[in-house]
């Protein structure tokens, strides 16, 4: 049975699809922003347009791809109250008991 458009999720489920596309979109964004140059990533936006795919999202071309991938990882930040300022500590310390 193939995969169909209703099975696709629509945001980030966990922390670790959030990290894994966050580094994802270092990779490619560094890939555009070098101009072409380097090996092994002479297609990533494919891989990016891809992982969009699965949360049916759709991008057109190589910047549009970086582009959504940015706004899904925005969705999330702002769903679980990630502030990328913040250190560690300080957002770990949102769930320590009140002595």
């Amino acid at each position: 049975m193939s995969q169909n458009s209703s099975d696709s999720k629509s945001g980030i489920q966990s922390s670790a699809e959030y990290y894994e596309l966050l580094e994802l979109y270092s990779d490619a964004a560094d890939r555009i922003n070098s101009g072409g140059t380097g090996m092994g990533y002479s297609g990533i936006h494919y891989l990016v347009m891809h992982k969009l795919k699965q949360y049916g999202r759709f991008a057109n071309g190589r910047e549009d791809s970086i582009r959504v991938l940015k706004q899904l990882l925005k969705e999330y930040e702002q769903e679980h109250n990630i502030n990328k300022n913040q250190s560690d500590e300080e957002y770990l310390s949102k769930f320590d008991d009140p002595e």
